[in-house]
C-alpha cells in the first residue's frame, strides 16, 4: 500500500487506520456533512499507540434532547462516522509490535530450569518500548513464567511481607519482578512490583501497596501452607512451553515457544505497545457539572487484540482511586476499546480477545450507547465495565444497552475483575448475555463508597466532596434509614439486569457470586435470569445483595444446580425476593437457601418462591442478624419480613418447614405457604412450568422456561 497513492478506495486503501483518520478528518474539514465509514480488510491492523477520536470526528449535529426510557438507551441517531470489517473478512485491531531476530540461547543463565535448556529463544525488546507485561503468538496470550509461590510466614502490611527462605531473591533486574498476591481477603487479589528484598530478614517491600495487609486468609478459605503468593517474570519459573520472561536491563526476552517445529525460530510475536487500542473521548469537565460528549461513532466486525495490563507502578495514580476492593481501577486505561465521555456510540458484532486487560470500558459521561451481540474472552480482567463519577451529584453514566453479548473466560490475570459491571452507573438494560467461567464475581452492579471513606480508602478519591451535604460527609453505612439519605449520591440505580445465563462463577478466589449488588441506589432488577451450574467451594450465593443494599427487586430468577453458603439468594437489607426457583442444589447450605446475613429485612417481601431442598435437608431460610446496630437498637428478625404463598419440597421429609411454618404463622406470615412437589414439566432440560395437580399454580406462582433467558440468535436492537 502506497501512502501517496492512497485514496481510500478498494484499489488504493489507506495504509493505516490513523491514515484513514486523517483522511476523514480532511474531508470534514472540506464540508463534506455525510455519514463516513472506514472498511478494514482481513489481517492485522497494527496500533503503536492509542488513536483518540474527539469531539471532531462525532456527529456535528444540533443534539435534540428526548425524554429517555426507564432502562436502557431507547432509539439512538444513525452513526456518524462508523470502522467496520469488510463484507465477509475478519479484521483484527492490535496493540501488538513484532517480535524479531530470535536465536537459541546458547549462553544458558544458571536460573534456567533443566528442561528448558535448549528449548528456550531470545530476541532483543522492540526498538522504542520500555516495558511491557504480556505477549502473544498466533494462538493468543502467552503465559509469562510464574513459579508454585509461597505462603506468608506472618502478617506485614499493604506494602511489606513476610517470606520463608529462599522463596524470594535479589535478582538483577528486580524492577521487572512482580508477586501475585492474595492480601489477606477472600474477593481481591493484587500484582505488585517488588521493591527490595531483604534474604536474611525474609522481608520484601512492594512498590506499590497492596489492597489489605498481606498476610495468612482464614483457614475456612485455604489449608495451611498453601501458596497466596506466586512470583512472575523471572527465568527459574521458565519451566514449560509457552512460557516468557522479560529483562528490560539487558532488554532481552527469553521464549520457550508452544508447538513449534523442533530448530525453528519463533514467529509471530508481539509485544503490546499500549494499554487501549481506541479512546473515544469526548470533554469531560471533570471538576464542574457538564461534559460534552462525542456522539455517533460505531465499530461493527472487528476484533480488537493485543493490548498490555495497566500494571500498578506506585502508589500516587492507584491507592484512593480503586473501585471497590481494587477490582478495577477509576478512570484509568485499562480496556481495549474505552468510551470516556460518549453518547448513542455502538460497539455491534465484535470481538474482545487476548488481551492483558479490560475489553470495553465507558467511563464517566456515557449515556445511550450500546454494546452488543459482541463476544468477550481470555481477557486478563473485566468483559465490559460503566463506570461514572464517584459519589456526589454529577450523575452522568446511564441508559445504556449492553445486550445479547458472550463473556467468558475473562480475569485470567486479575483474577478478582467482574465480567459485567455497572459501577455508579444506572438505568441501563443489561439483557440477553452469557457470561461464564470467571475467576470471581460474574455480574456486580455497586458503589460502595460512603461520604466519609478516607482519601486513602477504596475509592476514596472518587468522592465528590463539593457536592455533598456538610452533614452527610461523616456518615458511613448504618441501615436503611440512613442509606435512604445518603442515596442520592449512589447512581448505580435502576438498572435492568434481566434475561441473562451465568454459570461456573468464582474460579479462582472466594466470596464471589453470579451476580452481586452491593452499596448502590434505589430500584435495581434482577429478573428472569437462569444462574446454573455453580459450583466453587467457597461461594456464597448464585445472587447476593451485600452491604448496604436496599429496594432491589429479585425476581423470576432460576437458580439450578448451584452449590454455596446459601445455593440460592443471600440479602443484607430491604429487599424483595419473590417468584424464583432454587432447584436440584448441589450440597446443603450451610447459611439457608435464602439467607438474611447480619442486617435488618424489616419490610422485605418474600412471596412466590419454591425451594426444593437437597435430599439431605438444610434450612430454608437462615437469619444472621447482629444483635444490635450501631445506636444499640435491636435488629428486626425473619419474622418481621413479609413472607408468604411460597412452596417448598425436601424429596424425602414431609415436615421439613413445620417449624418455620410455627414460627412464621405465630406473627402471620406464611399462612397461605405450601409444602409439595412443584411437578415441574422438564427441569433438567429448561422446563420450569408446572404440569397439571401442582400446588405452585393453586399459589399463583408464574411458571418460568430458560428458552428465553441467555443470547438470543440475534439482537434485535442491533439490526
Amino acid at each position: 500500500m502506497n501512502s501517496q497513492t492512497a485514496d481510500g478506495s478498494a484499489e488504493h486503501p489507506y495504509p493505516t487506520i490513523p491514515a484513514a483518520i486523517d483522511a476523514v478528518r480532511e474531508l470534514r474539514q472540506s464540508g463534506y456533512s455525510k455519514p463516513v465509514t472506514v472498511y478494514l480488510r482481513e489481517g492485522r491492523h497494527q496500533l503503536n499507540e492509542t488513536l483518540v477520536l474527539g469531539l471532531d470526528d462525532g456527529a456535528q449535529a444540533e443534539v435534540v434532547e428526548k425524554e429517555l426510557p426507564k432502562y436502557g438507551a431507547g432509539e439512538i441517531a444513525p452513526a456518524w462516522l462508523t470502522f467496520e470489517a469488510y463484507p465477509g473478512e475478519k479484521p483484527v485491531v492490535s496493540g501488538g509490535v513484532p517480535v524479531s531476530g530470535w536465536k537459541l540461547l546458547e549462553d544458558v543463565p544458571a536460573d534456567l530450569p533443566k528442561e528448558a535448556h535448549g528449548k528456550v529463544w531470545v530476541a532483543d525488546m522492540p526498538e522504542g518500548m520500555e516495558r511491557f507485561y504480556t505477549l502473544y503468538d498466533e494462538k493468543g496470550r502467552l503465559k509469562r513464567a510464574r513459579n508454585s509461590g509461597f505462603a506468608y510466614t506472618k502478617v506485614g502490611n499493604k506494602r511489606t511481607l513476610h517470606f520463608p527462605e529462599g522463596a524470594l531473591k535479589n535478582w538483577a533486574n528486580l524492577k521487572d519482578v512482580e508477586i501475585q498476591v492474595r492480601p489477606g481477603r477472600a474477593w481481591t487479589i493484587n500484582m505488585l512490583p517488588l521493591e527490595t528484598v531483604d534474604i536474611a530478614n525474609g522481608v520484601a517491600t512492594t512498590g506499590a501497596s497492596a489492597t489489605y495487609e498481606m498476610g495468612p486468609l482464614p483457614g475456612y478459605l485455604h489449608k495451611d501452607g498453601e501458596s497466596v503468593v506466586w512470583v512472575e517474570n523471572i527465568l527459574e519459573a521458565l519451566d514449560e512451553e509457552g512460557k516468557w520472561v522479560v529483562n528490560t536491563k539487558t532488554r532481552k526476552i527469553y521464549l520457550w515457544p508452544r508447538d513449534v517445529v523442533a530448530g525453528a525460530a519463533p514467529e509471530e510475536i508481539l509485544a503490546p505497545s499500549t494499554t487501549e487500542l481506541i479512546r473515544v473521548e469526548g470533554g469531560i469537565d471533570y471538576d464542574g457539572p457538564v461534559d460534552t460528549p462525542v456522539r455517533g461513532i460505531a465499530f461493527s466486525g472487528l476484533t480488537f487484540s493485543h493490548a498490555d495490563r495497566w500494571a500498578w507502578q506506585g502508589d500516587e495514580d492507584r491507592v484512593g482511586w480503586g473501585l471497590q476492593h481494587d477490582w478495577e481501577m477509576f478512570d484509568r486505561p485499562t480496556a481495549l476499546l474505552r468510551f470516556r465521555g460518549a453518547e448513542e456510540c455502538v460497539v455491534s458484532d465484535c470481538v474482545f480477545t487476548a488481551s492483558g486487560g479490560t475489553g470495553v470500558r465507558l467511563d464517566l459521561h456515557a449515556q445511550r450507547n450500546r454494546v452488543v451481540d459482541s463476544e468477550f474472552y481470555h481477557l486478563g480482567e473485566a468483559g465490559i465495565l460503566l463506570a461514572g463519577y464517584g459519589p456526589g451529584l454529577k450523575d452522568v453514566n446511564h441508559h445504556n444497552d449492553i445486550e445479547n453479548n458472550h463473556i467468558h473466560h475473562f480475569s485470567e490475570i486479575t483474577w478478582h475483575s467482574p465480567g459485567l459491571w455497572a459501577w455508579q452507573s444506572g438505568h441501563n438494560k443489561m439483557v440477553h448475555n452469557e457470561l461464564h467461567h470467571s475467576g470471581y464475581a460474574a455480574v456486580c452492579i455497586t458503589t460502595r463508597v460512603e461520604p466519609n471513606r478516607s482519601l486513602n480508602g477504596e475509592g476514596g478519591r472518587t468522592i465528590r466532596h463539593n457536592e455533598i451535604d456538610e452533614g452527610l460527609k461523616s456518615l458511613g453505612r448504618g441501615g436503611y434509614e440512613n442509606w435512604k439519605v445518603r442515596e442520592k449520591y449512589n447512581h448505580a440505580r435502576h438498572n435492568l439486569l434481566e434475561y441473562n445465563d451465568i454459570s461456573h462463577c468464582v474460579q479462582l478466589l472466594s466470596d464471589g457470586n453470579g451476580i452481586y449488588v452491593s452499596g448502590t441506589g434505589t430500584g435495581n432488577i434482577i429478573r428472569y435470569n437462569y444462574l446454573h451450574d455453580n459450583l466453587a467451594e467457597h461461594f456464597p450465593a448464585p445472587i447476593r445483595c451485600d452491604d448496604d443494599q436496599h429496594e432491589t427487586l429479585i425476581y423470576g430468577n432460576i437458580l439450578y444446580r448451584n452449590g454455596g453458603f446459601s445455593a440460592g439468594i443471600a440479602t443484607k437489607g430491604v429487599n424483595d425476593i419473590i417468584n424464583n426457583f432454587i432447584v436440584e442444589p448441589q450440597r446443603v447450605p450451610r447459611s439457608g437457601y435464602i439467607s438474611y446475613e447480619w442486617v435488618p429485612v424489616a419490610g422485605s417481601k418474600v412471596y412466590h418462591n419454591i425451594i426444593v431442598s437437597h435430599p439431605d435437608g438444610g434450612v430454608a431460610h437462615n437469619e444472621r442478624p447482629r444483635g444490635e446496630d450501631n445506636r444499640g437498637n435491636p435488629f428486626p428478625k425473619l419474622v418481621d419480613t413479609e413472607m408468604d404463598s411460597n412452596l417448598y419440597f425436601h424429596p424425602q421429609d414431609p415436615k421439613w418447614m413445620d417449624k418455620h411454618f410455627e414460627k412464621m404463622r405465630a406473627v402471620g406470615n406464611e399462612k397461605e405457604s405450601l409444602v409439595g412437589d412443584p411437578m415441574f414439566v422438564d427441569p433438567a432440560g429448561g422446563d420450569f412450568s408446572f404440569r397439571s395437580g401442582s400446588p405452585a399454580i393453586q399459589l399463583g406462582i408464574e411458571p418460568l422456561n430458560i428458552s428465553k433467558m441467555g443470547r438470543r440468535k440475534k439482537n434485535s436492537a442491533a439490526q
